[in-house]
């Protein structure tokens, strides 16, 4: 019986009746709690558990394309009924303009994908369950459909098509395992969403007939009328309207980009000049001629069989015989189309700089790109016909059919505290994006000047690991920053630059793999050394879903998680522990190994004492790897002490010149403070800074007055200051001293040391848009004796070129050592102070080393003696050289359906 106007339902108020549906009749009603109208249907049955339990869990679909559920009713002596938003539109209707079609059907997809993706079908789409509002369409009834497929003997079959029969405006959208009562999932709603997109194209049902046992012969047996649609889109719908759901689009995700591929527009080179005027009258028919053969010819090829499914494979690549693996964390890049790979590798013991190799997925072998020394960080052209490199501080490019490399622009693949400034990517309109500590620069493929693209905010250390997104303008990339809750993957737009959406909180870089053999696009990223895979919508920049294991032990150093991907289906990646396991080893000035000495063990920095006879490391804790204590290593007795304990981190410890103490950074307090405590073991640790900032110790003067130390603040980032260690009076305490400011700018200055003389400070900072070597001059305080008298010379100079950091002065302050740009050679640099300034020779290389870690708050797995001539590094035991063997996975996304 109708309601009237005033009629209670419950809580809400009928205001007037909207029609009737295959449920019952719809009212408006107003719900004076909330103070908005609603919609309600009244059922003319009574709901059944499971429908109630169906109804609730749609109730929690949120999308701006679903009407949303708010309530199901359910009374034994009421009306049962549904409260839904009130949805102020008219039922979808065509033919429309084909834009506009495209644009209700994106919509549609994107509405049925967020709930297929909850487990819920709709099971009834049909025009009359889709609305067209002002902003757009709005799905009704999702997944409230009856269940039951229709039978011969149902009383519906008889009935004529008109409007009077619940059948009417639903059959004909129905799919044909629906019609034969098989079990029906997302797909038969692309069977549905097929037939209402060629309503909206064409104005007319896709199956039709006199009767309803006809419209079922038409669904189940035969195919639809063909389109006069002259584009690939035809092709699209009749995979929608394949009979067996196998052979349809598997989600509607996978539906939405075919679509959106089939409406490109065509090669512009192909248009006739504009001042000629063919004959065109033939080109419509030719046009859906050759469209009809094309599509009849796939879809006789696809329903024929089902294709077999492809199965991953697993294998090993070694390097070259005699030419050990280089740059085990960046040096790696697999071609977009799974072809070829580029790796760095260089001959044993050879100091000569590493070239990047070309192989041939199809072959054995691999064979040197001719150009490429000292290449890193490879990344591919789309079209995998050349790469682009780093090298010399430049950016390069090299075709792999072979020529000259071509230098792009100035670039820097320094390292950071994370070694977030590097990488770069290369999108089909020829632009090129790549990494730096200032944020990602542009710079077309054919060359220039960079220009940067993003902007640095506060606490951030570097922008890296661009990828451009399918569309070409779009693009992910990694941000570094002091703030955790910053620090992750983002995506921007060439067309936006400054305006970026944080994707994923993440320390390392992450890779967009796009979708391969009908699966959707995922975001592939490190959870401590698991390989994750969790879908990612590149069309609305956001995850989906649960993320799912794909691979174990993968390598990581910083942000340079070492695993690559093609777009089709290729992984390669290293397996490898973390924190790798290295000895104390003895090197001469010429890079050959003299002997090494102490335990193996997962050692992060290394600090002679003055005399040499002793050494201060930091080890791994057993139970927690990521906290870190220091010991004391005496060569002579070959005996190893532990110096600090507890469950936080203490690392970087320098000596003071007498070699009583040890001075080190710890987060015991919530921050990096600096603490010292005699080498002897005995006594208790005294702090010697407090604040909110984090502060890493570099050195200790050679009188014994200062420490030098970097502290990264919000405003400046990483300065330098000197913490005079003889407080005023003889107070005591952390805050009883003051702070020297040494250095401070927006740039970043660490790693600090001292002169053996006191009166210069080696330093690296990025000033120059990549890490190089800097040698100032030490005012030390107001009051010090050493600066009586003597005018200090202002300035700085710089000392290496190419890149360095992490500096050591020689015992005798005439030469200066330090890391090259990637971490691969000992540099040494002979230097001339006077009382003006600092003057210098041209650095030359003295030895290469297996890959360092980037430089930043980390430690110096090397150190030297006070005569130059020998050098402590923690190396790989047992002279190995080269990283670990790539693992190469073929179609790897169906690892995941295991």
């Amino acid at each position: 019986m109708p309601l009237s106007a005033g009629t209670r339902l419950g809580p809400y108020e009928i205001v007037e009746p909207i029609g009737a549906g295959g449920m019952g009749e719809v009212y408006r009603a107003r719900d004076p709690r909330l103070g908005r109208d609603v919609a309600i249907k009244v059922s003319a049955e009574k709901f059944s558990e499971r429908f109630e339990g169906e109804a609730r869990a749609i109730a929690a679909l949120s999308h701006p394309h679903i009407c949303h559920l708010y309530d199901v009713c359910t009374s034994s002596n009421a009306p049962n009924y549904l409260v839904m938003e009130l949805v102020d539109g008219a039922p979808l209707k065509g033919p429309l303009p084909l834009e506009k079609a495209v644009e209700y059907a994106m919509q549609i997809l994107d509405a049925l994908d967020a709930a297929h993706q909850k487990g819920i079908t709709h099971r009834d789409l049909k025009p009359a369950n889709i609305l067209v509002t002002r902003q757009g369409i709005k799905l009704l009834d999702f997944g409230l459909a009856k269940r039951n497929a229709l039978k011969e003997s149902d009383a519906t079959l008889t009935q004529a098509l008109t409007n009077q029969g619940q059948i009417v405006g639903t059959l004909q959208y129905m799919s044909p395992e629906q019609l034969q009562g098989k079990d029906t999932d997302a797909r038969s709603d692309l069977f549905s969403f097929g037939c209402v997109l060629c309503e909206m194209l064409t104005g007319k049902r896709t199956f039709d007939g006199s009767s309803a046992a006809t419209v079922i012969a038409a669904i189940i047996e035969r195919d639809p009328a063909p389109l006069e649609i002259g584009r690939p889109l035809d092709r699209v719908i009749r995979r929608s309207l394949a009979k067996d759901p196998d052979q349809r689009f598997q989600t509607a995700r996978d539906l939405k980009a075919a679509l959106s591929w089939a409406l490109e527009p065509p090669d512009e080179s192909a248009k006739t000049p504009a001042n000629t005027r063919p004959n065109r009258t033939w080109l419509p028919w030719a046009v859906g001629l050759l469209f009809l053969f094309t599509a009849a010819a796939a879809t006789f090829l696809l329903l024929r069989q089902p294709a077999p499914e492809t199965r991953a494979t697993q294998f090993i690549v070694d390097p070259p015989p005699d030419n050990p693996f280089t740059h085990p964390y960046a040096g790696t890049a697999v071609s977009p189309d799974g072809r070829y790979l580029v790796f760095a590798a260089a001959p044993t013991g050879n100091n000569t700089a590493a070239p990047l190799w070309l192989r041939p997925m199809d072959s054995l072998s691999a064979h040197i790109i001719p150009g490429t020394e000292d290449g890193n960080f490879p990344f591919w052209s789309p079209d995998s016909k050349s790469i682009a490199f780093f090298a010399g501080a430049k950016l390069k490019r090299a075709d792999i059919a072979g020529g000259s490399p071509l230098a792009l622009c100035d670039a820097s693949t320094s390292g950071t505290s994370a070694g977030a400034g590097v990488g770069g990517a290369w999108n089909s309109e020829g632009v090129i994006l790549f990494g730096s500590t200032g944020g990602l620069q542009r710079v077309a493929a054919s060359g220039g000047v960079a220009a940067p693209v993003t902007k640095m905010e506060a606490h951030e250390i570097a922008h890296g690991f661009p990828q451009f997104l399918p569309d070409g303008k779009r693009f992910l990339y990694f941000i570094q920053s002091s703030d955790s809750n910053v620090t992750g993957i983002y995506a921007g737009s060439l067309d936006r630059p400054q305006e970026r959406v944080q994707i994923l909180r993440t320390d390392a870089k992450a890779i967009y793999a796009a979708p391969v053999s009908g699966l959707p696009g995922d975001l592939l990223y490190l959870r401590d050394q698991t390989l994750m895979a969790q879908r990612f919508d590149s069309g609305n920049l956001r995850l989906e879903g649960e993320p799912a294991p794909l691979a174990e032990d993968v390598t990581i150093l910083a942000a340079r998680a070492a695993f690559w991907v093609s777009d089709t289906g290729l992984l390669a990646y290293r397996k490898g522990s973390a924190a790798p396991r290295t000895k104390m080893t003895w090197m001469g000035r010429d890079g050959k190994r003299l002997e090494e000495v102490g335990p193996e063990d997962t050692y992060g920095h290394v600090r002679l004492s003055p005399d040499g006879k002793r050494a201060a490391v930091t080890r791994r804790d057993a139970t927690n790897s990521r906290n870190r204590d220091v010991w004391l290593f005496d060569f002579g007795r070959a005996v190893m002490t532990r110096l600090t304990f507890g469950p936080k981190d203490d690392t970087l410890p320098v000596w003071s010149p007498d070699g009583r103490q040890i001075a080190f950074a710890s987060d015991r307090s919530g921050e990096y403070q600096l603490y010292r405590k005699d080498a002897g073991g005995g006594g208790q640790e005294e702090q010697l800074t407090e604040g909110p900032n984090p502060k890493y110790v570099g050195d200790w003067s050679r009188d014994g007055r200062y420490l030098l130390y970097n502290e990264t603040t919000p405003k400046t980032g990483e300065d330098l200051w000197a913490l005079p260690l003889e407080a005023p009076g003889g107070s005591s305490g952390p805050g009883a001293r003051n702070p020297i400011p040494v250095l401070q700018t927006p740039f970043r200055e660490r790693y600090a040391v001292f002169s053996p003389d006191g009166k210069w400070i080696a330093y690296e900072s990025n000033e120059s848009g990549q890490d190089e070597v800097y040698v100032m001059a030490f005012a030390g305080a107001p009051a010090s004796p050493a600066r009586a008298g003597t005018k200090v010379p202002s300035g700085k100079w710089q000392v290496s070129n190419q890149g360095g950091n992490r500096p050591k002065w020689r015992g005798d302050g005439k030469e200066l050592f330090y890391v090259s740009l990637g971490g691969t050679y000992i540099m040494a640099v002979g230097i001339r102070s006077s009382a003006t300034g600092v003057e210098s020779d041209t650095p030359r290389r003295l030895f290469s080393v297996p890959q360092l870690p980037p430089s930043g708050p980390v430690p110096s797995p090397y150190d030297v003696t006070a005569d130059g001539q020998r050098f402590l590094m923690l190396l790989p035991p047992g002279g190995a050289q080269g990283a670990a063997p790539l693992t190469i996975v073929t179609n790897w996304p169906q690892l995941l359906k295991k």
